[in-house]
């Protein structure tokens, strides 16, 4: 019977589309690996505990714990929450904070506490970072500055460092 309760959860959590909405549904899975996973039916959530990694496509998100939360008939991931130790990578950066939402629907990710955000050598840091797949960032300082360091890019560095222009 245990058995068979894993064979569910599993076949959800890995058949499910990833939001819900009139947005387009993707068919990349979520493939979560932990030490432990407990899934609560009445409340529409999956917790797993103990150096979870999550990939989806070519983001990962790792952390000691990591809570997916459902829509109310258990077809959709609302929303992924990462707790303690937190690194997010994927193709446009990587991020490291206490703890990470993202929320799949609307394509955004927020990071809390001693959050850190990487692009490249360009970096921002603050007590909450949140970020868009269309590259907006909100960085705010609670307890800390916000802090932003960037480089100039390759070709302009070069072309300031020569004195000439165009």
């Amino acid at each position: 019977m245990r058995l068979m309760k894993f064979l569910l959860i599993f076949l959800l959590l890995f058949s499910l589309p990833v939001s819900g909405g009139t947005k387009k549904k993707s068919s990349v899975p979520v493939v979560v690996e932990s030490q432990k996973l407990a899934y609560n039916q009445q409340k529409h959530m999956a917790v797993y505990i103990g150096n979870v990694i999550a990939q989806r496509g070519k983001t990962i998100m790792k952390g000691d714990k990591l809570i997916i939360y459902f829509d109310p008939a258990d077809r959709y991931i609302e929303k992924i929450e990462v707790i303690g130790h937190v690194y997010m990578k994927d193709p446009r950066g990587e991020g490291w904070c206490n703890k990470l939402y993202y929320y799949p629907a609307e394509e955004k990710v927020v990071l809390i506490g001693n959050a850190k955000l990487k692009q490249e050598k360009n970096l921002v840091i603050g007590d909450k970072v949140i970020a868009y797949k269309d590259g907006r960032v909100t960085v705010e300082g609670i307890k800390q500055k916000v802090k932003t360091v960037i480089y100039p890019e390759e070709k302009n560095r070069s072309f300031l460092e020569s004195g000439k222009s165009n």
